[in-house]
Order: structure tokens, then C-alpha cells, then sequence
């Protein structure tokens, strides 16, 4: 193996932690774009919606796989050949001349978004001692919910003085940086090859999460019913199928043979069910029933990941010395109260009020997801953490997903699937937003009881070379 040195090892570091920054950064910028979006395209409050539900549909599709096409041309290839995609992907958004060809773009940008999300800490483990990997995973986790609290602040100033087509031209050059100093600073690459690769599995899962995914948040469409119940079934099928084969796409025998691996896990997708959708339907209510700017509700929206920021670390070292289950429980009724808060918003509201909910969801989600994913890995021996990792980002994506399909539904069914979202049309958003608040709040409801309930820390032998 090539000697690395501490300088080489630093810049390293600093490229992949800008892509740890960048993905979150454009997401919430994005949210905070889709009324100016929906303005000049003409674009429904449901289908909105899709600027983030297709990028992080394609996300989770193409997570599961793509980390055994990582595994053979390597971890160094797959994070340059991500970054570039992105980067294509942005650069035609710039001139998109619809809707249609722009989601079509974030589609593209989720699968390269996939090979960054994957390759990432990959690449720190394997270039870090072990006595340092704690620290910089760390440093690489946080830099997340820094993109995500600068996000709503850049994105808002951008959307506002220089139009929304400019928040996709400014991520080019930050993401060839970021490629730019992989390849100059990481002089060898690494792979693990010799695995067969689960096509059968791949087909099941991405039809499964599509069928439901799409069928949930389209509810309200003829068929969408049927689609999202053989969804369902797909799920079902390709769990059955899983177990059965030697190299599966995915080791779903972690649900069957570990409790607290698997209650963790569900937590994590009700957790992020709850409040993802929160940050897409605070952002629609106060640029039109709020009638604030895209800046301005870029500073309230900016609280709440601003606080995960500061507190996700501190609850991580808290999560070292108890166990999990208290801190992330305790978490997800914050995030819970927060939420239910939202639902209490009428065609009136202060605007203190609202950063209010954001202080608790904040606070919550901070106090849930380091936690929780130390539960969840510390629940695996060693030579399960690359399976448990995949699918604990698996059930992060879905869970996100979900609560879109939550929001998107409730507007499909109060507002309308076509309606544009104008002033006649704010009580009934407002009742959308309400019921698709009081579900995700009972989501979370049913993740405290999975929490709790998760069972014990087990006994997992060191092993003689850790």
C-alpha cells in the first residue's frame, strides 16, 4: 500500500467532506426555489414535490447497487465519475427549458449523488489509522448539516437577487474542486472485487421502492392505488428472495436474525418520515399563505438545521456513555411535538411561532441521528458494518421519500393534482399541511414505541486484529 501522508490525508478529507457539504446544500436550496420554479413553469403545489421526492427516489434506487459497481472499478473512480455526473447534471439544469427536463436532471443528479454518498467515508476509513477515524467521520458528518443550514440562507439570497436557475451553476465549480483534489491528492485507488452481483435482487428492489413510492404520492391518479399495493408485494418478494441467494443486493437477514438492528433501523425510516416533508411544506406556506421572500424564509427554516449542527456532535459523544435508545426516544418526541405544532398553523401565524417548531424539530433530529446510528452499528459485528451501513442509508433515503409521499398526497387530495397553489387556494393548503403534519407526527409515534422497545446492546466479541 502506498504511504499517505498527513497533508495528503487532510486534503482528502477536505474533498470529501465538501461533498458531504454540497449534497444536503442543494437539496434544501431547492426547496427553498420551488415557488419561483412552480411560477415560471406553471407547475402544481403536488408536482413540486418532485424537484425533491425524483432525486432522492433515484438516491435510494441507486444506492444498493451501485456499492457493488464501487466495489469493482474502486472507491476513488466512483467518487470522480459521481462528481462529474452531478456536475453535468447541474450545468443543463442552468437551462432547462421545463419542468419536465428538470426533474428529469435531478433524476440524473440522484444517481450521481449516489456514488459520493457511498464512497465518502469509504474512502476516509480506508486512507485514516483507526485511532483517527472517529474524529473524522465526525468532522465529515457534521460538514452535512452545515451544508444543510447554509442551504435555506444561500439558496433563499440566490432565488431572490440572481434567480433560481443560479443555485445550480454555483455547485459546478465547488464539486470539480472537490473531484479535482481526489485525483490529485489520493494517488491509489481501492477496490474489493471477486463478488457476483445480484441482478434479480436489483430489478426487485428498484421496481419495489419505485411501485410504492410513486403509487404513494401520486394517490390520488387512477391506478396509483394498484401501484403502490404491488409496491408492496414487490417489497415482500424481494425480502423472500434475498435470503435465498449466496451474495444478495441487500442483507435483509439482519431484520430476522437481530432485533434491536432491525427496530433501530425502522426507527431511523419513521424518524426521517416525520420531518423531511416539514422543511418542503414550511417552505411553500411561508412564500405564499407567509407572503415572505425566499430569503426570508430562508432565515427561519434556517434554525433548524443550524441546530443539528450544533448539537448532532454533543449528542454523539452523549450516545458513548448511554445507551441509545434515551436520547434518540427522547429526540423523536421533540421532533414529534414540533411537528404537531405545525399542524396548528392557520391562514395567521407569527413568525416566531414557526421558528419555534423549528427550534424543537432541530433539537430532535439532532438528538436521534448519531445516536441512533451508533445503536444500529453497534448492534453488528465487524464484518457486518459495510451491509449495515448501506441499508441504515437505505432506510434514511426511504424514510424521506415517504414523508414527500405523505405531503404530496394530502395536497393531491385538499389542494388538487394539477392546481396551481394561488391565494384562493391557501385554505385548502393549509388543511393539506395539517393532516400531512398530524400523519407524520403519529409516524414518529410509532418510531418512540419501536425505539424503546429495541432491546438490548448485545454482546459482540472484539475481534483479535481491532
Amino acid at each position: 500500500m502506498t504511504e499517505i501522508s498527513v497533508h495528503e490525508r487532510r486534503m482528502i478529507l477536505f474533498a470529501t467532506s465538501m461533498g458531504a457539504f454540497l449534497n444536503p446544500m442543494i437539496a434544501t436550496m431547492v426547496i427553498l426555489a420551488l415557488p419561483a420554479i412552480g411560477l415560471e413553469f406553471g407547475v402544481s403545489a403536488r408536482d413540486l414535490g418532485w424537484m425533491s421526492t425524483a432525486f432522492i427516489l433515484a438516491t435510494a434506487i441507486l444506492l444498493v447497487p451501485a456499492s457493488r459497481f464501487v466495489d469493482s472499478i474502486g472507491y476513488k473512480k466512483s467518487y470522480i465519475i459521481g462528481g462529474i455526473i452531478v456536475v453535468v447534471s447541474c450545468f443543463f439544469s442552468v437551462f432547462a427549458p421545463d419542468y419536465t427536463i428538470l426533474i428529469i436532471l435531478r433524476i440524473i443528479a440522484g444517481m450521481g449523488s449516489s456514488f459520493i454518498m457511498i464512497t465518502g467515508l469509504a474512502i476516509l476509513t480506508r486512507v485514516y489509522p483507526a485511532n483517527k477515524r472517529g474524529m473524522v467521520i465526525g468532522i465529515n458528518t457534521a460538514m452535512v448539516y452545515v451544508g444543510a443550514s447554509m442551504g435555506p440562507i444561500i439558496g433563499g439570497f440566490l432565488t431572490e437577487y440572481t434567480g433560481w436557475r443560479s443555485i445550480f451553476l454555483m455547485m459546478i465549480p465547488l464539486l470539480l474542486i472537490s473531484a479535482a483534489l481526489m485525483i490529485i491528492f489520493l494517488k491509489q485507488e481501492f477496490k474489493n472485487p471477486g463478488k457476483s452481483f445480484d441482478f434479480k435482487g436489483t430489478i426487485l428492489y428498484g421496481a419495489a421502492i419505485f411501485c410504492t413510492m410513486y403509487g404513494l404520492s401520486t394517490i390520488t391518479d387512477n391506478g396509483s392505488l394498484f401501484l403502490a399495493i404491488l409496491g408492496a408485494c414487490l417489497i415482500v418478494i424481494f425480502m423472500w428472495y434475498e435470503r435465498k441467494v449466496a451474495e444478495p443486493v441487500l442483507h435483509v437477514d439482519l431484520f430476522f436474525k437481530n432485533k434491536r438492528f432491525a427496530r433501530s433501523s425502522y426507527t431511523a425510516l419513521l424518524n426521517y418520515g416525520c420531518t423531511y416533508g416539514a422543511v418542503y411544506m414550511v417552505s411553500l406556506y411561508l412564500q405564499s399563505v407567509g407572503a415572505l421572500s425566499a430569503l426570508e424564509a430562508g432565515f427561519i427554516i434556517f434554525f433548524q438545521p443550524l441546530i443539528q449542527a450544533i448539537m448532532t456532535p454533543i449528542a454523539g459523544k452523549l450516545s458513548d456513555r448511554f445507551d441509545p435508545r434515551y436520547l434518540v426516544t427522547f429526540g423523536m418526541a421533540l421532533s414529534a411535538i414540533g411537528v404537531t405544532l405545525l399542524a396548528g398553523l392557520g391562514l395567521t401565524a407569527t413568525v416566531s411561532y414557526i421558528a419555534i417548531t423549528q427550534v424543537f424539530i432541530g433539537l430532535g433530529s439532532a438528538l436521534f441521528s448519531a445516536p441512533n446510528t451508533n445503536a444500529i452499528m453497534s448492534s453488528v459485528p465487524q464484518n457486518e458494518y459495510s451491509s449495515a451501513s448501506s441499508i441504515v442509508a437505505v432506510m434514511r433515503q426511504l424514510g424521506m421519500i415517504l414523508s414527500m409521499a405523505v405531503c404530496m398526497a394530502a395536497i393531491s387530495i385538499f389542494v388538487g393534482g394539477l392546481d396551481m397553489l394561488g391565494p384562493d387556494m391557501y385554505p385548502e393548503f393549509v388543511q393539506a399541511m395539517q393532516i400531512s403534519m398530524l400523519v407524520c407526527a403519529g409516524l414518529a409515534v410509532i418510531g418512540i414505541l419501536f425505539s424503546w422497545f429495541r432491546g438490548n446492546a448485545p454482546e459482540i466479541p472484539e475481534r483479535a486484529d481491532a
